[in-house]
């Protein structure tokens, strides 16, 4: 029987997200002296996927199932999207002058980015699913009989 993760996992996985992004924008610019968006993006992921696995199980005291991993994927990745996605368009309409913003209305440039955003929230979400099966404590070990 699976029990529900408890609410207290998000936070702590929002953490993780906040961390990555502070070791992955400092390894980008340091180490490898870029800013691209991908380090950060990637390191958030798997801390967060680390986060989830470890402190997960620990609440729930068992290694988390295949069905709580996706759930707690897939139901973190949708409030990453709906807290992101006003920012997102906020950044866009105060970075936009007048006239940039009167072409947002063609249709196909609009659709081009929802699929390449719906891509990436599912490889995202996906991506984060397999690392906290990788990053799941071992089971308890049974006790052998004599």
């Amino acid at each position: 029987m699976e029990t529900a993760v408890p609410l207290a996992v998000y936070p702590a996985m929002l953490g993780g997200t906040i961390a990555g992004q502070f070791v992955g924008m400092g390894f980008d610019a340091l180490a490898l002296g870029t800013h691209v968006v991908w380090v950060p993006l990637g390191c958030s992921i798997l801390l967060e996927a680390l986060v989830a696995a470890r402190y997960g199980a620990a609440r729930v005291g068992h290694p988390l199932t295949r069905g709580e991993r996706g759930r707690l994927s897939v139901y973190y990745s949708l409030a990453l999207l709906a807290v992101s996605l006003p920012l997102v368009g906020w950044l866009a309409a105060s970075n936009a002058s007048r006239e940039e913003l009167s072409g947002l209305h063609v249709p196909q440039n609009l659709a081009v980015w929802a699929a390449v955003a719906l891509g990436g929230l599912v490889a995202c979400t996906t991506l984060r699913y397999a690392l906290m099966a990788l990053f799941a404590p071992a089971p308890p070990a049974t006790p052998r009989s004599a």
